[in-house]
């Protein structure tokens, strides 16, 4: 198995896995981490269509240099919602800071 395969099974069912346990008792939780936890949930499900387009293209249009069809179909899954996180972590905490 691949680093890439592994990080788009990763992406594909660790991720929800583990936004559906973090979203436990979402309301209890401070405003960023409910911050951080909706920006990675709205991350992961912008990047599925994305990365389900680009891990479905034809084989015969891919280049073996073809560095972003992997980026999108292997690895977005995975590193999208870490990026949401931290940015609605970083919203939420500059909206309460006002």
């Amino acid at each position: 198995m691949t680093a890439g395969l592994a990080a788009m099974l990763a992406g594909s069912f660790g991720v929800p896995a583990v936004l559906l346990w973090l979203g436990h008792r979402i309301r209890r939780r401070a405003p960023r981490w409910r911050g951080a936890f909706w920006g990675a949930v709205v991350a992961h499900g912008v990047a599925v269509p994305i990365a389900a387009v680009a891990a479905m293209t034809p084989p015969v249009e891919w280049a073996s240099t073809d560095m972003l069809r992997g980026l999108l179909g292997l690895w977005l899954l995975l590193l999208a919602p870490v990026l949401g996180g931290a940015i609605g972590a970083a919203l939420t905490s500059r909206s309460g800071r006002t």
